[in-house]
Parts: structure tokens; C-alpha cells; sequence
């Protein structure tokens, strides 16, 4: 595993959204009320893009089929709990940017 640095800390803010690319994976880093997530850019539903969707507190509803899922709650699907949520993954911290540990 290696650290991959997404972002400088000094760029986020509530209401952040990027896309990034690792190892061929769109990942979606997102900031909201002081709170920051990285999940891959991927409805499990459909497979659609996540990055276009709408936050309300610490929830992510899919623009194309209104799929929600907590954030806060490891990604879990609100509507269906017993369907897959969202792939999260952990941040990690190296001094002023933020990124994610990454398979070589």
C-alpha cells in the first residue's frame, strides 16, 4: 500500500466536490458541513456517476435514480439496506494534503 495525495487541505471546503483517477477507479472526494468523504464516483444501482449528485446533511442522492446513500454510514443504501451501498474508503492525512492509501 502507498499513500496517494488527492488534494491540499488549503483547497477544501463545504461544498467541494473532484473526481479522481487511481489505478483505472473514479473517485469522488467530497467535503460537507466540515465533514469529508472518498467513495468511488459509482452508483452501485446502475452504475452511474455519482459526482453530478445532491448532498442533503450526510446523505448522496443519485442523480439518475434517486438512489440515497449515508455517507456517514459506511455508504449504505437509505431505500434498500439489504442492497450494496457505496464503496468507501479511508482518508489518510500527510501534512497539508489529503489522500487515500492505495494498492501498488
Amino acid at each position: 500500500m502507498a499513500f496517494h495525495a488527492l488534494e491540499k487541505l488549503v483547497h477544501l471546503h463545504d461544498g467541494y466536490r473532484q473526481v479522481f483517477r487511481l489505478a483505472g477507479i473514479q473517485l469522488l472526494l467530497i467535503q460537507e458541513s466540515g465533514q469529508r468523504y472518498l467513495l468511488r464516483n459509482m452508483c452501485p444501482h446502475k452504475g452511474f456517476p455519482l459526482h453530478t449528485g445532491t448532498m442533503s446533511g450526510t446523505r448522496l442522492r443519485c442523480a439518475y435514480h434517486a438512489m440515497e446513500f449515508d455517507l456517514a454510514r459506511d455508504g449504505c443504501c437509505i431505500q434498500h439496506p439489504a442492497q450494496p451501498g457505496v464503496t468507501m474508503y479511508d482518508l489518510v492525512y500527510d501534512g497539508n494534503a489529503v489522500g487515500v492509501e492505495w494498492p501498488d
